[in-house]
């Protein structure tokens, strides 16, 4: 167990530098408990493609390793696979389907326009987006449940400051050699989508590990090395 004088907290203006620092200390650590990847610019230019292979527009990536993320073999798999895999959950597949449930996602949109045009501002602090129902039939036991009941994403939490909307994300567990990078990305893509359709300008992207792990440490590891980046330093 890590004090808790070391740092878990890890920021940078672009989706990948972020990442990177976070997988260096998932990776010298084996796990963190409360681990945060803070994004300060993820999206700089909606109009502007990326990556094509992938359908990324606007978002801020350090491209060199983005490309080299891409080409890694990840636990049989490749990076551009994990991030595809992840950007289609959240946006056809399971976290999908739960933010569209019950017309939550609908709800932020809609609060958000209201709340641009001074209508009203109650809910502000409701602009939350909850990943499982415990009440539908197939949610019959969250703990005994074979399979991850709820979802690794728990919740996504848009937070309005002045003119700009941060989106804050919960995951109970993570794994950050194959699916973490994905994730951020596929946020960052939910977060400009959202303000293009209410007129808000993107803000911070923050994710929050309740648990940071790894699937194949030795990936993780050999990754690190071809990339020759240097331990993260500690405050």
């Amino acid at each position: 167990m890590e004090t808790s004088k070391e740092c878990k907290y890890f920021a940078e203006d672009d989706i990948t530098s972020a990442y990177f620092k976070s997988l260096q200390k998932v990776a010298r650590d084996g796990y963190v408990f409360g681990l945060t990847t803070e994004v300060r610019k993820p999206v700089i230019d909606t109009d502007a493609s990326v990556d094509d292979s992938l359908h990324l527009v606007g978002l801020n990536l350090d491209t060199v390793r983005h490309e080299k993320y891409k080409k890694f073999n990840f636990d049989g798999k490749s990076g551009a696979w994990w991030i595809g895999n992840r950007i289609d959950e959240l946006f056809t597949g399971l976290y999908h389907r739960a933010i569209a449930n019950n017309n939550q996602l609908g709800f932020v949109q809609n609060a958000l326009k209201q709340i641009k045009t001074g209508r009203y501002t109650w809910c502000t602090n409701r602009l939350l987006c909850i990943t499982f129902d415990a009440k539908e039939s197939h949610f019959s036991h969250l703990h005994l449940a074979r399979q991850p009941i709820p979802p690794c994403l728990t919740t996504l939490d848009f937070k309005r400051e002045r003119n700009q909307l941060h989106l804050i994300s919960s995951w109970r567990a993570q794994y950050f050699d194959t699916k973490a990078y994905g994730n951020l990305l596929s946020l960052a893509m939910l977060l400009r989508e959202v303000c293009e359709n209410t007129s808000f300008l993107p803000g911070h992207l923050i994710s929050i590990a309740h648990k940071a792990i790894l699937k194949n440490s030795r990936n993780a590891e050999q990754f690190i090395q071809e990339l020759e980046l240097e331990p993260p330093k500690i405050a």
